[in-house]
């Protein structure tokens, strides 16, 4: 079938106001986003990806326009900003989208689900696709995930069916295989796939619409998977996204609940006893990113009874009350990205009932990380007598914040010649003293001592140099990190010492 292409005028609507978020428990200050700026596509938008498809660099997105049986470009002119969008035939009503690449070539591809099958889409590197290829599958497909799962490197696609998933390992060719169905789960928007057991390998979660669960499909890493188990969500969980909530290391999963108009979230890797969180009408999609810049993950969510994304993280596992963004009419999925390469996550949302898409720019300003700038001091004093001669040292170590300091080392390289008697919390390898902090709270200080045993005959001078080698957090300041000590001898008749 040959493509089709319908040119948009680019359209962009543009509200009033930024929109500044409470700041969650983690951020150091509000999530703020510019005035969003909306963008027409085709009739009923079902779901959006972004990829770089021309190669320029800049982010471009793609819809799957339901019932206009198209697929929208815009591609991305910079700034997080897209052009006119073009349209190409992807098959009837499609509604979900993957981006990958499919034969190897290094250039974006688009997988869809449409009526009947899964469309592949191979990319020509300039914005343009090559016609669809239809791939047939249960009817029902809705959601789509591309992914390598069984390890030979190319790309394949699971697909979500009212009836649980099939499975399409791609050849790598451009095409895929047949279909491998799996029953379980239900209606999902979403498709997650990720390591959920620790294992390695490649798993599958979906959301269950009408049962009220989410259903994880364990992967023996071949591309085959076992039967689901399923575990408790909210009221009518219809979008699932992963990521790891409370910073365990451990992914988990969040689902959009669209009868119970909230969030729920399952830690993993139990994944029972589901935490909900109240966000407002009919959530359709659920993203998760990092939208305040403080390293831990935050979760957004469609609200299509009010128009509006609800945004929310605290990154300990727990989440602050919804607080929400205007988008168009009926948004239905959100997808978060850094559409501007700022950085920051942005949001965009498909709105069905405005044949449109939403642009939401993040201008969130990153939280300063933790910082303990130690500043280093080494002092040196002779002390000689008739049955001992040496210099003491003392190094003290100060932690001038502005946070607690939780470990650091100070080293000192000793000269050849010279020997050193370590105290209490530093130890000697060879010719280098190490002398440790532990843990010290902002303004506090701790000091370490240890000795040199004079040569009654040597006549010499050496400097020993204390340097701040290792600290956690990073040190913001190398100025203060180093500190020397000189002495000179004559044999234990005379020294001094600077």
């Amino acid at each position: 079938m040959s493509m089709r292409v319908r040119v948009t005028a680019a359209l962009a609507l543009v509200t009033a106001t930024a929109v500044v978020i409470a700041p969650s428990a983690a951020a150091a200050g509000p999530i703020t986003f510019a005035p969003r700026v909306d963008y027409p596509t085709g009739n009923h938008p079902e779901s959006v990806i972004s990829a770089d498809l021309n190669g320029d660099g800049k982010p471009d997105l793609v819809t799957a326009d339901r019932y206009q049986y198209e697929l929208s470009v815009l591609l991305g002119t910079g700034a997080g900003a897209f052009g006119a969008s073009a349209s190409v035939y992807p098959g009837p009503e499609p509604s979900g989208l993957a981006a990958g690449d499919f034969n190897g070539d290094g250039k974006t591809d688009v997988a869809v689900t449409t009526i009947g099958e899964v469309s592949v889409l191979l990319g020509n590197g300039d914005g343009t696709f090559a016609p669809r290829v239809g791939y047939p599958v249960s009817g029902g497909a809705e959601g789509i995930a591309a992914g390598d799962l069984n390890g030979d490197g190319k790309a394949d696609v699971v697909i979500s069916r009212p009836e649980g998933i099939s499975v399409l390992l791609g050849t790598g060719a451009g095409a895929l295989g047949a279909a491998t169905d799996i029953a379980g789960g239900g209606y999902s928007r979403g498709v997650v796939l990720a390591d959920l057991d620790g294992d390695g390998r490649t798993d599958i979660a979906t959301a269950g619409f009408n049962s009220g669960t989410v259903s994880i499909y364990q992967g023996a890493g071949d591309g085959t998977f076992a039967a689901p188990l399923s575990f408790p969500a909210g009221t009518n969980p219809i979008d699932i996204a992963a990521g790891d909530f409370d910073g365990d290391g451990v992914l988990d999963l969040a689902t959009a609940n669209h009868g119970g108009g909230s969030v729920s979230v399952l830690s993993g890797p139990a994944y029972t006893s589901p935490v909900t969180i109240p966000v407002g009408p009919n959530p359709y999609g659920v993203a998760v990113a990092d939208l305040d810049g403080d390293g831990d993950a935050d979760m957004a969510a469609t609200v299509a009874g009010q128009d509006s994304v609800a945004v929310l993280g605290n990154g300990d596992g727990t989440f602050t009350p919804a607080t929400t963004l205007g988008v168009g009419t009926w948004p239905t999925e959100v997808h978060a990205a850094d559409l501007d390469t700022d950085g920051r996550a942005d949001l965009v949302t498909t709105n069905r009932h405005a044949d449109g898409i939403s642009v939401l720019l993040n201008r969130t300003t990153s939280p300063n990380p933790p910082a303990a700038d130690l500043s280093v001091k080494l002092t040196a004093r002779p002390t000689v007598g008739i049955l001992v001669a040496k210099i003491d040292y003392t190094l003290t170590i100060r932690n001038q914040g502005p946070d607690a300091l939780e470990s650091g080392a100070v080293t000192i390289a000793v000269p050849r010649g010279i020997r050193i008697t370590p105290g209490t919390g530093c130890t000697m390898v060879e010719s280098v003293l190490s002398c440790s902090t532990g843990a010290l709270a902002t303004d506090g200080s701790i000091t370490r001592k240890f000795a040199s045993p004079l040569n009654p005959l040597a006549i010499t001078t050496f400097t020993l140099t204390a340097q701040r080698t290792t600290s956690t957090p990073a040190d913001p300041n190398a100025a203060n990190d180093k500190s020397r000590a000189t002495c000179s001898t004559l044999g234990v008749l005379l020294v001094l010492c600077k």
